[in-house]
């Protein structure tokens, strides 16, 4: 719509200029968040088969000697 209160025809708007201006931070902190997840799925991962490896190791029932000539 113009000033004028007539109707442009073809005129569309795709994109805001804000919008292309955000682009250039949003993809590094989508870089960010990612490796993030990936260091606490590993961490996480590398946790439970330790604590898995300790239990075990600590288990009475698989270290006991008894049946052992």
């Amino acid at each position: 719509m113009t000033p004028d209160g007539t109707q442009v025809l073809g005129d569309v708007l795709l994109a805001h200029h804000v919008a292309l201006l955000a682009i250039p931070a949003i993809v590094p902190a989508v870089v960010v968040v990612g490796v993030v997840l990936y260091i606490a799925r590993k961490d996480r991962r590398e946790e439970r088969e330790e604590r898995e490896l300790i239990e075990r190791a600590l288990d009475p029932a698989e270290n006991d000697d008894t049946d052992r000539p």
